[in-house]
């Protein structure tokens, strides 16, 4: 943001007593895709297990680092892509997969 002058800070305004507003961000933010679990809930035709293979790495790829799978204790093939990543070895090592489930000691069971 610093170098590029159509994204520069605006000035600082000085009041007293605060702290956080006076930070400046001086870094990207670690930046999550959920296209695999949110997006292909809302396709008219979701993604066979194959096609979210090939997304995923697709992700890793152009750089994510943290992506959020699928939603396992919802469906039997968000489940087996979850064991298929692992069991193949599919996530890099610097990268970092989320679920999501819902807070029922029973599908976090399942998820887990």
């Amino acid at each position: 943001m610093k170098k590029n002058p159509k994204y520069r800070y605006p000035e600082p305004i000085k009041i007293e007593n605060r702290q956080w507003p006076d930070r400046i961000i001086t870094k990207a933010p670690i930046w999550t895709s959920v296209d695999l679990r949110d997006g292909n809930q809302a396709l008219p035709v979701p993604m066979n297990p194959e096609c979210k293979i090939s997304y995923f790495k697709m992700l890793c790829d152009i750089g994510f680092k943290e992506i959020e799978v699928s939603f396992p204790s919802a469906s039997q093939d968000d489940f087996d892509l979850v064991r298929r990543l692992i069991e193949e070895n599919l996530i890099p090592d610097d990268v970092r997969i989320s679920v999501l489930t819902q807070a029922r000691e029973h599908l976090i069971d399942r998820t887990v």
